[in-house]
């Protein structure tokens, strides 16, 4: 793949930031940006429709809030045990787009299976298919960006990739929310999922980037022949020696254990305790789509501006924005009303806005290119950890008002914040280490 010299950025003023966020300053190719964000702008809206569904699924179904829990924890701890191996097959296959191809098409088969699902089981099946056939999507996708793209431009990449799901998803809200109200979960997520069937098909148009080759542009190193794929072991010990890495691994076990039951306990509290429908709650989540979709770009351009003057700012956004989750928590449980759920939400939005693409960038940067693969999958066994507390949690609540299960979560998303803020001795070093290894 051949790559030039960026274009300057980072300028300050008005000018400088609407100048870092045309697309047409990122260095690399259009083709695989397009395709990627194409795929997220409209591959999501069945997972949309189960997402505002919650209530209805349950109600269906007869299952307990325990219960719901189990299956969202099987389908992670299903999901995560894949982690690692998809992530040492990324490292070693020589077509990584294949593991894109392939697990996009069948991740929207397992929502049919869930939108025919007759019992929980079935939806437990459905889930575990979707999840681990996304998998290689999600484990393959960010490598191949980050040998797409120089350095100097994954910020706003990831970022513009998470602008376009967020848009999509600003569609998706009501049109998924509308035929959930009106033909029920089933059909609504069946006609969405055939869709995402068909624009998944666009990444059979992606080729093959060279590994490494953006980042020995960025350390300005001679082209060496590509060493031989490393094996299990050794991309696991490259990576778990980043500091910056197992910080962040070690966090992901307490998030794991509630960013899920956040998202469904707020869902079910507005649907149980406010009485908001499902075009209702759309609604509002059209809402926090509008705002990331304000906050993803900015924060994009930001983490690169960043990386280049303080990287350490990185670790900095993450245990800053975790502990903005913990206090909408606490407010939503303390005040759970109406007006106090939708404030909340539509700050969530803008803080994950903001949280998500400087993560993805903070890993990639930290990781040698050879051991990006199975690298980015180290978290997966914390979060597997967390996985399988998650439900022990909800049974300790059960049965209580929704509102103190949220109470009970809110220590554990401190506890994640300030271990993030750890982080912010080591990331100048691990970025400059990734560099040389390349």
């Amino acid at each position: 793949m051949e790559t030039t010299t960026p274009p300057i950025t980072g300028r300050r003023g008005m000018r400088g930031l609407l100048s870092d966020l045309n697309p047409r300053n990122i260095e690399g190719p259009r083709l695989p940006l397009t395709v990627f964000c194409l795929v997220a702008l409209l591959a999501g809206w069945d997972d949309t429709a189960l997402q505002l569904a919650l209530p209805e699924i349950k109600e269906d179904l007869g299952l307990s809030l325990t219960m719901l829990g189990v299956i969202g924890s099987v389908t992670l701890v299903v999901t995560n045990a894949a982690g690692l191996p998809l992530g040492y097959l990324t490292d070693r296959v020589p077509k990584r787009v294949r593991l894109v191809q392939f697990g996009q098409v069948a991740a929207n088969a397992g929502d049919i299976v869930q939108a025919l699902a007759p019992n929980a089981f079935f939806l437990m099946l459905g889930r575990a298919l979707g999840g681990v056939s996304r998998l290689p999507n999600d484990v393959a996708q960010v490598p191949l960006l980050a040998d797409y793209y120089l350095p100097s431009s994954r910020g706003r990449v990831i970022a513009l990739l998470r602008m376009a799901a967020g848009f999509g998803s600003l569609l998706a809200a009501p049109i998924a929310g509308y035929t959930v109200k009106v033909y029920g979960w089933r059909t609504a997520t069946l006609m969405l999922a055939v869709m995402a069937i068909i624009v998944a098909c666009l990444t059979f148009l992606l080729r093959e980037p060279r590994r490494g080759a953006t980042d020995r542009v960025a350390g300005k190193a001679r082209e060496t022949d590509e060493r031989p794929p490393p094996r299990f072991w050794e991309g696991i010990k490259a990576g778990w020696s980043i500091r910056t890495l197992r910080i962040l691994a070690i966090s992901s076990f307490v998030y794991s254990i509630i960013t899920g039951l956040i998202a469904m306990v707020s869902s079910l509290l507005a649907k149980e305790d406010l009485t908001l429908d499902p075009f209702q709650r759309s609604l509002v989540l059209e809402g926090q789509m509008i705002l990331g979709l304000i906050a993803v770009p900015i924060a994009g351009v930001m983490a690169d501006r960043f990386l280049r003057r303080r990287p350490s700012l990185l670790a900095a956004v993450q245990g800053t924005c975790t502990l903005g989750i913990g206090c909408l928590v606490l407010a939503l449980g303390l005040f759970p009303s109406i007006p106090v759920f939708i404030a909340t939400n539509l700050l969530f939005s803008i803080i994950a806005g903001i949280q998500v693409p400087s993560f993805i960038v903070l890993i990639t940067q930290v990781l040698p290119a050879r051991h990006r693969g199975i690298g980015l999958q180290l978290t997966a066994p914390f979060q597997l950890a967390g996985g399988v507390l998650s439900p022990v949690l909800l049974a300790l609540t059960d049965g209580m008002p929704l509102r103190y299960t949220l109470l009970s979560l809110v220590p554990l998303v401190v506890v994640a914040g300030l271990i993030q803020f750890t982080a912010m001795r080591s990331v100048a070093g691990d970025v400059a280490a990734a560099r040389e290894a390349a």
